[in-house]
C-alpha cells in the first residue's frame, strides 16, 4: 500500500479548490442578478459557512475515529454535486434562481469537510516542526485554486451563467474518482482516539486552554477579513446597478429627468411610463431613486441613438454605444448605466472600474498567484527567519494597510497594489496560525481541534459576507475601512500576547 504523502493531500485540496475558486467570485454578481442586494447578497454567500459552521467539527471528530480518507471523498462528491446545483440556478431567473443558488450553497456547505480534514491529514504525517511548512502546502491549494479557478470561471462565463457551475461540478467529480485511486489513509491504525465530545463541549475544552484560544481568535479575525474582501471585491469592480452612495444629487437628477424638456428628458420618460414606473415624490431618498434608476436601465427600450446621439462622451463610450443595439444583458446593462452617468455627470458618479464575468476572475486570478508566491515558496523561510508569531502580527498588519488602499485606487495600478498587498498578508498569516494550532494540541485531538478553528473560521464567514455588503450598499469604503480597523487590532494583540501564549 502507498504511503500518504503531502502530494497527494496537496493534489486533493487543490482540485477540490478550483472549483471552489470557479463559483466564489462570481456568487456576489450572481445574487445581485436574480434581485438581492445588501444583505441578502451575504445571505446568500454565508450561507454555506452557517452550514459548514454545524458540519465540520462533526467532520473532524469523525475523520479521527473513522480516518480521513472515506470523509475526504464524501466531500469531494458532495461538492460535485453542489456545483451542478450551481449551474441549474445559473439558468432560472428572479427569485426561483436566488433560492437554487441558496439551494446550492447550503448542501456544499453540508459536505465542505475538506479543509479541516485535510489539515489534520497533514498533522498525522508531519513532524512538530515542519507543520507550518506542511500547513503551507493547502495555504498554496487555495493560491492555486484561485488562480486558476477564477481564470477558468471567466473562460467558462463564454458558455452562459451555466457554464461555471457545470465546469466546477466536472472538476469536483474528477476529484473523487482520483481519491477513490491514490487517496490513502493518513491515520495510523490503532491510533487512540478521544470519546467524541459533543460540539459545544469541544469548543468548551478546546478554549480552555489559553494558547489555542488565542490562535483561533487570531484565525477568526484575519478569515473575517478576508471573507469581507472576496464578497465586496466582485461588486467594487463590475456592479453595474446604482447604489445609494453613487447618487451626487439624486433631487437634481430626479428633477432634470422629471422635468426637462430634452430630447433625453423626453425619451428617458418615455421608457418610464411603457414599464409603469415613477420617478419618486421624495426624491430625497436615495433608496427609492436609485431603485427606479436600476430598473430603468434594465429596459431594453431604455438604448436610443437618437435620444443620446448629441450627448457628449468620451470616445470609448461612443463607440461601445454605436457597436451596441437595444437589449438587456448583463454588457447592455452596464452602458445604460454608463450613458445615463454620462448624461447626469453632476448627479450620478461613475465607478471607477468595471469588469464583467469574463474578466472578474482574472483579477482573483492575480491575488492567487501572489498566494501561492508566497506560501509556495517563501513561507518555509519566513517562518524560520521571524518566527510564527512575528510572522503572524506582521502579515496582518500588512493586510490592515490593504484594505485601506483598495477601495480609493485611482487607477489600475493603484488597485494591483493594494490587491497585491492584501494576497501577500492573507497568504502569510494562515499557515502559521494552523501550524501553532496543531502544534499546540495534543495527537489524538489534532482533527477535534483543527475543526473547531474551522468552525470559528466559518464563524467569520457567516457573519462576515453578511456584515460586508450591508455596509457597502451604503458607501463602498464602509466594510474595507472597518476591516482594516479590525486587523490593525488583531495585529496589535499578537504582537502583545502570542509569544508568550505559545511559549516561544
Amino acid at each position: 500500500m502507498k504511503k500518504p504523502s503531502l502530494l497527494i493531500i496537496f493534489l486533493t485540496v487543490f482540485i477540490d479548490l478550483i472549483g471552489f475558486g470557479i463559483v466564489m467570485p462570481l456568487l456576489p454578481r450572481y445574487s445581485e442578478r436574480f434581485g438581492a442586494e445588501g444583505f441578502w447578497i451575504g445571505a446568500v454567500i454565508s450561507s454555506f459557512s452557517l452550514m459548514q459552521f454545524f458540519f465540520s467539527p462533526m467532520w473532524g471528530a469523525l475523520s479521527d475515529r473513522i480516518g480521513r480518507r472515506p470523509v475526504l471523498l464524501v466531500s469531494n462528491a458532495g461538492s460535485a454535486v453542489s456545483y451542478a446545483l450551481f449551474a441549474f440556478a445559473a439558468s432560472m431567473q428572479g427569485s426561483t434562481g436566488l433560492i437554487m443558488l441558496l439551494v446550492s450553497r447550503v448542501f456544499a456547505g453540508i459536505c465542505g469537510a475538506n479543509i479541516s480534514v485535510a489539515s489534520a491529514y497533514i498533522a498525522d504525517i508531519t513532524t512538530p516542526e515542519n507543520r507550518s511548512k506542511g500547513m503551507g502546502m493547502i495555504g498554496m491549494a487555495f493560491g492555486l485554486g484561485f488562480i486558476l479557478g477564477p481564470a477558468i470561471g471567466s473562460v467558462a462565463a463564454w458558455w452562459g451563467l451555466a457554464g461555471p457551475g457545470w465546469v466546477a461540478a466536472t472538476f469536483c467529480a474528477l476529484n473523487f474518482v482520483l481519491g477513490c485511486f491514490i487517496l490513502v489513509e493518513s491515520r495510523r491504525p490503532g491510533a487512540a482516539s478521544t470519546p467524541p465530545r459533543a460540539k459545544f463541549a469541544q469548543w468548551g475544552h478546546t478554549f480552555s486552554q489559553p494558547a489555542l484560544a488565542l490562535l483561533i481568535l487570531l484565525f477568526f479575525l484575519a478569515t473575517f477579513c478576508f471573507t469581507c474582501f472576496e464578497t465586496t471585491l466582485p461588486l467594487l469592480l463590475g456592479s453595474s446597478k446604482i447604489h445609494e452612495h453613487n447618487l451626487r444629487d439624486p433631487a437634481g437628477l430626479v428633477a432634470s429627468i422629471g422635468q426637462g424638456t430634452d430630447p433625453l428628458a423626453q425619451h428617458l420618460k418615455r421608457v418610464l411610463a411603457a414599464q409603469n414606473l415613477a420617478l419618486p415624490a421624495d426624491s430625497s431618498d436615495r433608496g427609492a431613486v436609485a431603485g427606479v434608476l436600476n430598473q430603468l436601465i434594465q429596459q431594453t427600450n431604455f438604448y436610443s441613438a437618437a435620444a443620446f446621439q448629441g450627448l457628449s462622451m468620451a470616445p470609448a463610450l461612443r463607440q461601445r454605444m454605436e457597436a451596441s443595439g437595444a437589449g438587456a444583458g448583463a454588457a447592455q446593462i452596464a452602458l445604460n448605466r454608463d450613458l445615463l452617468q454620462s448624461a447626469y455627470p453632476q448627479a450620478l458618479a461613475a465607478p471607477r472600474f468595471f469588469f464583467d464575468e469574463k474578466k472578474i476572475g482574472f483579477i482573483f486570478a492575480y491575488c492567487g498567484i501572489v498566494a501561492a508566491f508566497i506560501q509556495g515558496g517563501a513561507i518555509g523561510r519566513l517562518v524560520k527567519r521571524f518566527g510564527e508569531p512575528r510572522l503572524i502580527w506582521m502579515s496582518l498588519a500588512a493586510v490592515a494597510i490593504s484594505l485601506v488602499l483598495i477601495p480609493i485606487a485611482s487607477g489600475v495600478g493603484a488597485l494591483l497594489f493594494g490587491l497585491g498587498l492584501f494576497a501577500a498578508g492573507s497568504g502569510i498569516n494562515r499557515a502559521p496560525t494552523m501550524g501553532l494550532i496543531s502544534s499546540n494540541s495534543s495527537p489524538d485531538e489534532q482533527g477535534a481541534n483543527l475543526g473547531v478553528a474551522q468552525s470559528a473560521g466559518a464563524v467569520a464567514r457567516i457573519v462576515g459576507p453578511i456584515c460586508a455588503t450591508t455596509l457597502y450598499a451604503h458607501a463602498v469604503t464602509l466594510p474595507y475601512f472597518l476591516c482594516a480597523g479590525i486587523a490593525l487590532a488583531a495585529s496589535a494583540i499578537a504582537w502583545m500576547k502570542l509569544r508568550a501564549a505559545v511559549g516561544r
